[in-house]
């Protein structure tokens, strides 16, 4: 895929989050078209009122997306292209034409669905259909689920159903399609079906709509695998909910396999209904952190050789410090990258890549928890987390205690008394105290005893800086 495409399918993905996948549906679907040339972004209209329509309503949105893409110094056209306006047409009737046919003899049936959220998923990455268990880079924060995948994918029959849960740009996605890939290759003869949870919910509402519920049924229920992505989006959709019910419930009892996965715990699974959560919590959980540092640098250089750049271990460091949420927030880092060199025609160093993701790593970096500091003063000082909150007050553990204090007011949002609390339960006096004692030892650049050797205050606290970056 040239790099423009790639762009637009990074924008449009951007831009589908961002105003929601029905209103993308609605007014960026077959008669808008978004083309991208050097640092110019266009966007064609299929008549004047919906090019009007989006200048108005999309133009702030889009110009936040474009920037977080390729940066701050693209511009946007609003262009009329009344073409767009038959094919739109024509699209439809393709659209509605695919809906209403079956397959029974598919090997590999697959349920179709005009809906935005798989628009949007497919623009995310354009080789996910192609994803593979090998392509997926394994690090502490999913080697677990990495592990329950293959053994899916070899068939094993695991617990039912395995559920993979972790924020957004984790890898769920690519795990399920990774599966049903593995699986198909490896038993040829047996279905494995994925869908969308929106796919599966337009699916059934079309399916009671007309005659067609039977072959729905048939289609979900009689697959030996079934991989359902978002099951948050089950939430308020009771007759929604009651199929699915009867469906895991089906699954079971013939032995056959179900993989969903959503971006909430199982506790928060429980807007779904007590019946789907006790469904959910007697099979397989499987949690999917944020990547690691190691992780990002990883997923980093796969994503570098599928766009084409050659990136040093300089920049590629770099990008996995700034940019800790994901792998979607990564490839856009890349593309920025590389727009910004096409542009400036500037060799990517490290010092471009510094200025180009100035505003791209405020944004795409991870919030800190009391939990992650506290993490980080222990893998730093090399102490345990219930020595950092206990009574006794060594030097050993009364600095990285303050520490910890000192950072967790700077890099949270936690309160005095929160940060007490969360510390061993002490008063928000005795965090100030910590904090004002911490300020101190900087401006009289202290020595600290740091595990078997001692070094200077700001030492420490560039390590522990860095330890939080790189969690």
């Amino acid at each position: 895929m040239e790099d423009s495409q790639r762009i637009v399918a990074a924008l449009s993905s951007e831009l589908a989050q961002r105003i929601g996948a029905q209103r993308f549906e609605l007014w960026f679907d077959s008669q808008t078209e978004l083309s991208a040339a050097a640092t110019r972004l266009t966007v064609r209209a299929a008549s004047e009122f919906v090019r009007d329509w989006l200048r108005k309503n999309f133009a702030d949105d889009i110009r936040v997306c474009w920037q977080a893409i390729v940066g701050c110094f693209g511009t946007i056209a609003f262009e009329v292209d009344e073409s767009l306006a038959v094919a739109g047409a024509e699209a439809t009737r393709t659209a509605a034409g695919d809906v209403a046919r079956t397959r029974p003899e598919s090997s590999e049936p697959e349920i179709l669905a005009n809906s935005a959220s798989a628009k949007a998923k497919s623009q995310t990455n354009s080789t996910r259909a192609d994803a593979t268990l090998a392509g997926f880079v394994v690090g502490a924060s999913n080697e677990y689920a990495s592990q329950a995948a293959e053994l899916t994918a070899k068939g094993r029959q695991q617990a039912c159903p395995v559920l993979f849960c972790g924020a957004t740009g984790v890898g769920k996605t690519h795990l399920l399609r990774a599966i049903q890939r593995e699986y198909r290759r490896r038993h040829p003869h047996s279905t494995a079906v994925y869908l969308t949870a929106e796919q599966f919910t337009t699916s059934f509402v079309e399916a009671c709509r007309g005659s067609g519920l039977p072959s729905f049924r048939q289609k979900c229920r009689g697959t030996r695998l079934l991989l359902i992505d978002d099951l948050q989006f089950f939430v308020g959709k009771p007759r929604t909910l009651e199929e699915l019910q009867h469906t895991i419930d089906t699954l079971l009892a013939e032995g056959r396999q179900l993989i969903v996965t959503t971006d909430r715990s199982l506790a928060e699974l429980r807007a779904l209904g007590p019946e789907l959560a006790s469904r959910m919590a007697g099979g397989l959980t499987c949690e999917i952190g944020p990547p690691e540092f190691a992780t990002r640098l990883g997923i980093l250089r796969r994503l570098a050789d599928e766009i084409g750049i050659a990136l040093d271990d300089q920049v590629l460091s770099l990008v996995a410090t700034q940019i800790t949420t994901g792998a979607r927030e990564l490839r856009g880092a890349l593309h920025r990258l590389h727009a910004t060199s096409q542009a400036y025609g500037e060799p990517i160093t490290r010092e471009m890549a510094e200025r180009a993701l100035a505003d791209l790593a405020r944004h795409c970096t991870r919030p800190v928890r009391l939990a992650d500091v506290q993490k980080a003063v222990c893998d730093v000082f090399g102490v345990e987390p219930a020595q950092l909150r206990s009574e006794r007050k060594g030097r050993a553990l009364s600095e990285p205690r303050m520490l910890a204090m000192w950072l967790a007011r700077k890099y949270t949002r936690a309160a005095w008394s929160e940060i007490g609390q969360f510390f061993g339960r002490r008063s928000h006096s005795t965090v100030i105290s910590a904090h004002r004692r911490v300020e101190r030892l900087i401006g009289a650049e202290a020595q600290i005893g740091l595990c078997d050797r001692t070094c200077g205050v700001e030492e420490a606290i560039r390590k522990l800086e860095t330890a939080l970056r790189t969690a």
